[in-house]
């Protein structure tokens, strides 16, 4: 999992997360939701992060908030797959998606 691109894109989905997430403009958390699909396609994770958009493009916030934490679970679960470093922040983004998906009423 952990080539360069994905590396970088763990930092940087970590740093939005870590922000106020209702801020981040509708483009741009498409256009991370994208990238993440084409990385994970084939995966679980990829096909929540398709629901993901459309509940984002639908503004359902109940189903939003739903699918965030458990793209949270799923992560989580993903980072015992994963070793080192790697492992560290996908667990740090598990744990930030969970608290994201909390946080949205």
């Amino acid at each position: 999992m952990a080539d360069a691109k994905q590396t970088a894109n763990l930092d940087a989905t970590i740093s939005a997360l870590q922000g106020d997430i209702t801020s981040i403009p509708a483009e741009q958390v498409i256009a991370v939701i994208d990238s993440w699909q084409q990385q994970l396609e084939g995966n679980d994770i990829a096909e929540d992060l398709g629901e993901l958009k459309q509940a984002l493009n639908s503004g359902d916030k109940a189903s939003i908030s739903r699918i965030l934490a458990d793209l949270g679970e799923d992560t989580k679960g993903a980072a015992a797959d994963a070793t080192g470093d790697v492992a560290t922040k996908v667990k740090k983004l598990g744990d930030l998606l969970l608290k994201a998906g909390n946080a949205i009423k």
